[in-house]
């Protein structure tokens, strides 16, 4: 597995992979970050659905991902969520709204690279959950994994209000310098992603290239 020369540069795993790995071999997934752009990404990308009764996210041959707090609000069927921090992840699911309860199954998976989760990783958390998050897309086996909502500009994430600033270009995402490419991404991509990852927006965009649409 790629994702072993990946661990390699950070000292090796310090445990197994759990047994999901490799279980979505042959699929697709979009994986769902929640800069204040996702909703357009994902319109973008093919997920917009109008179907009854209210409209939906929804991609045929296409697992989704959420990423921290977004799995409150994703109004779809979520296969996987992840976070750096499993507890606060149990909250998101808590706090999902009930209509959505009602009309989707529940997600179906939690993973993490902490103790918490229903499956555990083990990488460090480093370049942000939205790294880690494509990391266990990669471990999951699928082919194909594209981004939506995770440009990892400075714009602003977790419904926060269009003129919020957060640091994902400069420090938060530790290893930029002057919105360059942030080393955990770098080592990630060339190491681990080996072209089977794209992105909808932003700098991953750049980094990674669009997906065909």
């Amino acid at each position: 597995m790629a994702l072993d020369e990946l661990m390699t540069g950070y000292g090796g795993r310090a445990f197994e992979y759990p047994s999901i790995a490799g279980k979505y071999k042959g699929k697709n997934l979009v994986v769902c970050g929640d800069a204040i752009g996702v909703w357009l990404d994902l319109e973008n990308f093919g997920c917009r659905s109008n179907e009854p009764p209210k409209g939906r996210v929804r991609k045929d041959g296409w697992d989704f991902m959420t990423v921290n707090k977004l799995v409150e609000t994703f109004p779809g069927t979520v296969e996987h969520c992840y976070s750096n921090e499993p507890n606060l992840l149990e909250k998101f699911i808590q706090a999902r709204r009930s209509e959505y309860t009602r009309e989707f199954s529940p997600p179906q998976h939690t993973h993490s690279c902490n103790t918490g989760a229903k499956h555990r990783w083990p990488w460090g958390g480093h370049g942000t959950s939205g790294l880690g998050a494509v990391l266990v897309g990669l471990g999951l086996g699928y082919d194909h994994i594209v981004l939506c909502g995770m440009p990892l500009d400075d714009g602003p994430h977790n419904g926060e209000p269009h003129w919020r600033r957060t640091s994902f270009a400069t420090s938060e995402a530790s290893g930029s310098k002057n919105g360059g490419k942030d080393r955990h991404w770098e080592n990630a991509i060339n190491n681990a992603f080996e072209g089977r990852v794209k992105s909808m927006s932003g700098r991953t965009r750049d980094w990674l290239g669009a997906p065909c649409i």
